[in-house]
């Protein structure tokens, strides 16, 4: 929503990557803990996607996958506050199963809750119940 023309007329979002040190193991987390769809057309790689004109490629790196900062995070977004505080319970419960590092406590700002999680590969995503709705009214008063 810029009012200036940009030098590069991108049309959209392709897809950004992430590392991991184990393919089956990140797509087991991936999709039975997170409810992401994986698809792997690669053997070195597995494009992760939860609908929408872009996707995230996982690709497989030697040794391990570089740990993020919790700033560097992808956020997943539930309906309720309630399905945040299941998702916390539900990574405090399967932590190990799933291979997750660290689940910090739920935060509260306003009406918005969310907490992150480190998981397997050094990634962090965050649990929020923020919606879309936010981002539409974000980028419509950008405009």
């Amino acid at each position: 929503m810029s009012a200036t023309q940009p030098l590069v007329a991108t049309q959209a979002f392709s897809h950004g990557t992430v590392e991991c040190s184990d393919i089956p193991a990140t797509r087991r987390f991936l999709s039975e803990f997170l409810g992401i769809d994986v698809v792997r057309p690669l053997p070195e790689a597995q494009y992760m996607w939860k609908g929408g004109p872009w996707s995230i490629v996982c690709v497989c790196v030697e040794g391990d996958a570089k740990e993020q900062t919790p700033q560097n995070h992808f956020k997943l977004s539930v309906r309720t506050a309630t399905e945040v505080d299941d998702a916390h319970a539900a990574a405090l419960a399967h932590k190990d199963e799933f291979g997750i590092r660290q689940v910090r406590d739920i935060v509260n700002e306003g009406p918005i809750r969310s907490f992150q999680l480190l998981d397997m590969n050094g990634s962090w995503w965050e649990i929020t119940n923020l919606s879309q709705a936010h981002y539409d009214a974000l980028f419509d008063k950008a405009a």
